[in-house]
C-alpha cells in the first residue's frame, strides 16, 4: 500500500524549522530533530495561512507530498 496526497506545512522563512505537534502543543522544530515528532500539515495553503495569520511573518507556507506506505511497498519501489 502506498499513498501519496499533497499537503502544506509550515516554516520558518530559512526552512530550518518546520511546525510541529499535536492538540494544543505546538511549536517550531528543527528539521533535524523531527524523528517521530507530528508534522503538522494543512489540505490547503490557504487553511495553513489562516491558522497562522496572528503570528509575525517570520514563516512561510511550503507545499510536499505527504506519504503513507508499507515496508513492503517501499521495498518494492
Amino acid at each position: 500500500m502506498r499513498i501519496e496526497r499533497n499537503r502544506y506545512v509550515v516554516m520558518r522563512k530559512n526552512r530550518t524549522e518546520v511546525w510541529c505537534g499535536l492538540a494544543k502543543h505546538f511549536s517550531f522544530r528543527p528539521i533535524s530533530e523531527i524523528k517521530d515528532v507530528s508534522v503538522k500539515t494543512y489540505r490547503s495553503e490557504t487553511q495553513a495561512r489562516s491558522g497562522c495569520s496572528s503570528w509575525d511573518r517570520d514563516f512561510e507556507v511550503v507545499p510536499v507530498i505527504e506519504m503513507i506506505a508499507t515496508e513492503e511497498a517501499l521495498k518494492d519501489a
